[in-house]
């Protein structure tokens, strides 16, 4: 897990750092995505999807960084490490683009975030020095829009954490493999949306996979089931676009489970081989964050920008 601003591993991190003033500006933090997966360039495709990026007159995919989810016409669900040391003035928010290059979606500014009340970073007992191995516990923000997006139905959220065994996709755009380093100029993000299709795993099986810290209160994971094939090309989170949402499919649609936070990189796993991916579980942490306190009482924090 990739760190560029913010507390260090283990701090629980609130308004000041959010909304760090005279902080470089970029939407930085660790960034995580999907290499596999099903391409879906169509528009429309997945309407609800959040991209957020840097301000700037650059093309938006070397600009983009985190994923997200419109869950209100004013209110977009990512990873609370996304806005981690991130002055939010120099940010925006791009809704239901599916091919970044050709199509910027609805373009928003950012209001305010605020993040869980106990977001914390857990630092890898393989090497608590490095804090890119750390994975997250409470890992989820809210950023409310500078106005409403109209003309999109938002992603309903669900009502409970998926069982084991349940069928979940995540939809993401980032990097789709590591870094050849003899192509230094190889363009590996990933330009169109892809949806990956996994399946929810039990807390053993998930922390048996990585050294890494899985918070079992705030954290489930998923994986492809068919990932040990060797015909088959795993579906796999890596670097460039933590936040992501994933789905699990209601009778009426999919609905929002869970928001991508870390995966392999936590146990030194590179982007493409197996991992369980970890999400931050969003039907119980959303409430929390709402209510805006810790169980203590104290205030949550959050970065208003007026």
């Amino acid at each position: 897990m990739q760190r560029r601003l913010g507390a260090r591993a283990g701090a629980t991190v609130g308004a000041v750092v959010l909304a760090a003033v005279g902080a470089t500006v970029g939407v930085g933090g660790p960034v995580h995505a999907m290499s596999g997966g099903t391409q879906l360039p169509q528009p429309g495709a997945a309407p609800w999807i959040a991209t957020l990026a840097q301000k700037g007159n650059g093309p938006l995919l070397g600009r983009a960084s985190c994923g997200g989810a419109l869950v209100a016409p004013d209110r977009v669900l990512t990873a609370a490490h996304c806005l981690d040391g991130v002055d939010v003035r120099g940010a925006e928010v791009h809704i239901g683009s599916s091919v970044l290059s050709k199509d910027p979606g609805t373009v928003r500014d950012i209001r305010s975030v605020t993040p869980h009340p106990s977001y914390k970073l857990l630092p890898s007992p393989a090497d608590p020095g490095r804090p890119e191995w750390s994975s997250a516990a409470y890992d989820m923000a809210e950023i409310r829009l500078s106005a409403p997006v109209r003309g999109v139905e938002p992603l309903p959220v669900a009502q409970h954490r998926p069982r084991p065994g349940t069928p979940v996709s995540i939809f993401s755009h980032g990097t789709t493999a590591e870094q050849d380093p003899s192509q230094p100029g190889k363009e590996i993000r990933g330009d169109v949306l892809r949806r990956g299709d996994l399946t929810v795993r039990a807390h053993r099986q998930c922390a048996a996979q990585t050294p890494a810290v899985v918070d079992e209160t705030s954290v489930f994971c998923a994986r492809d089931p068919r990932a040990e094939h060797p015909d088959h090309a795993p579906t796999t989170m890596c670097r460039g676009d933590s936040g992501s949402p994933l789905v699990v499919w209601g009778r009426r649609g999919p609905e929002l489970t869970g928001i991508f936070s870390f995966a392999g990189e936590t146990a030194g796993k590179l982007c493409g081989q197996p991992a369980d991916a970890a999400f931050a579980d969003v039907p119980a942490l959303l409430p929390q964050l709402r209510a805006g306190a810790r169980p203590g009482g104290a205030p949550a924090g959050s970065a208003t920008l007026s």
